[in-house]
């Protein structure tokens, strides 16, 4: 069992390390269009060339993608804006981290098959509020209607990140910040933690 455990182990590693090193040459994020095309381009990318990566390993080759793309300290922190000024450092550190499992999580379990026509470019970037920009794309379906998205994002000293996604209309970081505030609510950070971490694994 050990051995089979360092041999998955191993696997992992490499795929991660290929994908990071085929990444890191593409992961421009100069420019609010660039940076969705980066996230874009790394899911299919990742498709193609690992169609038989397990879960994991895709998981593993995913994180240099998205922590390039997406603000997840931001997003996480303003999903908490009524807390976040009460939590120690150290209590912020533990749900950024269970963000960004679940985050990354998301995407390795829910584009394993994603070709260059599953995402379309329907706009170019528009100014919104704040400075921050807005890319409209959708995601084709077969045999069903497309879903638009609407990324918007803002300009850090490393590039343009994703701080928010609007599918068909619906805000997935209201949705976030409505569902951690009622967890809060009656809980503490531990189970706000522990819920994320569910569905991280329920994902699987």
């Amino acid at each position: 069992m050990g051995r089979r455990i360092d041999a998955c182990r191993a696997a992992a590693l490499a795929l991660v390390a290929t994908t990071a090193t085929a990444f890191g040459a593409e992961l421009a994020t100069d420019t609010p269009g660039a940076t969705i095309a980066t996230l874009h381009r790394g899911l299919v990318d990742l498709s193609a060339k690992q169609p038989n990566a397990s879960l994991d390993e895709r998981y593993g080759a995913l994180v240099p993608l998205v922590e390039a793309t997406h603000d997840l300290p931001y997003i996480a922190e303003f999903a908490l804006r009524r807390q976040w000024p009460t939590l120690s450092a150290a209590d912020r550190e533990r749900f950024v981290a269970a963000f960004e499992r679940l985050s990354v999580m998301t995407y390795a379990s829910r584009f394993k098959n994603v070709t260059p026509a599953t995402f379309k470019s329907t706009g170019s970037a528009t100014a919104a509020d704040g400075g921050r920009m807005q890319v409209a794309t959708a995601i084709a379906r077969p045999n069903a209607a497309d879903v638009s998205l609407e990324y918007l994002l803002q300009q850090r000293p490393d590039g343009w990140k994703i701080i928010n996604i609007v599918a068909d209309g619906v805000s997935d970081l209201a949705l976030k910040r409505a569902e951690y505030q009622r967890i809060l609510a009656s809980g503490t950070l531990d189970d706000l933690i522990k819920e994320l971490d569910a569905q991280t694994a329920r994902l699987r």
